[in-house]
């Protein structure tokens, strides 16, 4: 996962998004450089006066979630969820069997073409509309999210399954962090579990696992 995937807001200012490529990020606010390859697999950090030093990833983390995570531009007014974004969405509607010198070791999803479009989570749903925001008509999905059985992030992307054993929806943004649509997602997943009184959400992945209220 690029840096700035996991670090999309910065940690040292809070403000987000954080730029970024590869192993490294930047913030265009406060002027911190952040950058992976530290000992023991630490990031090194250095501020706007050329300060360095190394921090383990998880601190840097959490510095995001204190800062209000990925919550703070989904949320309007009353409360309610809003956020958005361009994506390209696959699908994996079959597996694929997966051998190594004669031996069939398992399956593996065989994802499909990708379709360009505008992802959308408010509180009650996840919606794919293909085109883009203006797009309209047979190209748009909805599940909602009381049907949705886990969730999950790759390397690049963020992983959904649907219900009605209709395979796994696979979401790469373009210009986005998939880690901050998988927090937005739990945040989404446990706040409509909690009004439909399903209880507390205590797993999202391999499948969505609940606590008694």
């Amino acid at each position: 996962m690029p840096l700035n995937h996991f670090l999309y807001r910065c940690p040292r200012c809070g403000a987000d998004p954080l730029a970024g490529e590869g192993d490294r990020a930047w913030c265009g606010a406060c002027g911190c450089r952040f950058e992976r390859g530290g000992e023991g697999g630490l990031i090194e950090v250095r501020d706007a006066d050329g300060n360095r030093w190394q921090v383990p990833g998880r601190l840097l983390g959490a510095a995001v979630a204190v800062w209000g995570g990925a919550g703070t531009r989904a949320f309007g007014a009353g409360d309610r969820l809003f956020y958005e974004g361009e994506v390209e969405m696959r699908k994996a509607l079959a597996e694929r069997p997966v051998w190594h010198r004669g031996e069939l070791l398992g399956f593996a999803e065989a994802l499909g073409p990708p379709v360009s479009g505008h992802l959308r989570l408010t509180d009650d749903s996840l919606r794919f509309r293909a085109g883009g925001e203006g797009g309209r008509g047979a190209g748009e999905e909805q599940w909602p999210l009381l049907e949705i059985r886990a969730v999950q992030t790759s390397s690049r992307a963020l992983q959904v399954v649907p219900g009605g054993n209709r395979g796994v929806l696979h979401f790469e943004f373009p210009q986005d962090s998939p880690r901050r649509w998988e927090e937005l997602l739990h945040l989404a997943l446990r706040r409509v579990y909690r009004k439909a009184g399903l209880g507390e959400i205590v797993e999202f992945q391999p499948r969505i696992v609940t606590v008694a209220p």
